[in-house]
């Protein structure tokens, strides 16, 4: 990261994930498992691309490479990893001088690999290059691609592989499937005890690209107060999800504000927020506890906004009706 305070790029999140070693090989696993077969993946060393007394323009910040060397022998090559959100025309033959401009640097052979994150055409050309000119000479580029809007997220999701996991936001999900993607990666991470660089790696990649809608958000919020029950290992759990919840919360105050300016609420800004917040809150509520709807609205609307982002967090973890109305009846004394 560049900075602290500034929003993560695609280029910064794929970079992120991919430079905990652990999460590169679980990468490995999960999109590349014939590389093990090769690569001896227990030694990696990642290079830094940067050369301050070079003349030539930095290289793209989406670029990764690694050095690796083969099973059981004392043969180096490199992984360049270049990750792109849009495709072109010429990727291919990008990915090669990428590839090239490595080997002469670096003196050693270099497998290129492509990230295609974004949409696919559906007329996109096979990922190879071949130019042969009879006997006199023949130009070869083959290289992995990964299309992550093409593939199948299911197996990813059942996987149990955390890097797999986190990447499965890249991947066409149902709205199920997002919550499924987002509880798995928090569980699995904690069931692994991963350190901290990767644990957030992996959480901040989920929380980027899956933007809960708050209809999503209670699921997630119920999901995990389930699972954290029923294993002591990922009582962590709860805490951990909140901003994920909040930021389902900030969209539903985003949409209150909206339908306050068009009701043309005379308070203005402070009460189309506060607006929003209430419904919000009564929106989570009622999908929880339909059945005490009409009973708790009223003692809703009876609340300020500390109070009202209060019972947000209280409901994730009240279990009945009864419970709900108690929590507030009690709020409002």
């Amino acid at each position: 990261m560049r900075g602290h305070d500034r929003t993560p790029t695609h280029d910064d999140l794929i970079k992120n994930l991919l430079l905990q070693p652990r999460l590169f090989r679980d990468f490995c696993r999960a999109f590349l498992p014939a590389l093990a077969d090769f690569a001896d993946l227990n030694h990696l060393d990642y290079i830094d691309k940067e050369h301050p007394g070079s003349r030539r323009s930095p290289r793209r910040s989406g670029d990764i490479l690694i050095k690796s060397r083969q099973h059981n022998k004392d043969v180096a090559f490199l992984i360049h990893i270049e990750s792109q959100s849009s495709t072109h025309p010429a990727m291919i033959e990008r990915t090669g001088e990428y590839a090239l401009r490595d080997s002469i640097r670096y003196h050693l052979p270099v497998l290129p690999m492509l990230l295609l994150t974004g949409s696919i055409p559906k007329n996109l050309r096979p990922p190879q290059l071949n130019w042969v000119f009879g006997k006199v000479a023949t130009f070869r580029i083959k290289c992995p691609v990964i299309q992550f809007q093409r593939l199948n997220p299911e197996p990813l999701l059942r996987s149990r592989n955390v890097a797999a996991l986190a990447l499965s936001a890249l991947t066409p999900l149902s709205p199920a499937q997002q919550v499924t993607a987002i509880v798995e990666t928090l569980a699995e991470s904690l069931r692994q005890k991963l350190p901290h660089d990767e644990f957030e790696a992996a959480t901040e990649f989920v929380r980027h690209y899956l933007s809960l809608e708050d209809s999503l958000a209670l699921q997630v919020a119920s999901k995990v107060a389930t699972i954290a029950k029923n294993e002591p290992a990922l009582a962590a759990m709860p805490k951990l999800v909140n901003p994920f919840i909040h930021a389902g919360r900030v969209q539903g105050r985003i949409e209150g504000l909206e339908i306050g300016r068009e009701e043309g609420l005379e308070q203005g800004l402070e009460q189309g927020r506060l607006e929003g917040t209430r419904q919000f809150a009564l929106h989570l509520m009622h999908r929880k506890f339909p059945s005490i709807s009409k009973n708790a609205a009223s003692l809703l609307r009876r609340l300020d906004e500390p109070q009202l982002l209060d019972f947000g967090d209280a409901l994730i973890t009240l279990d009945s009706p009864s419970a709900c109305l108690a929590w507030l009846r009690q709020a409002r004394r």
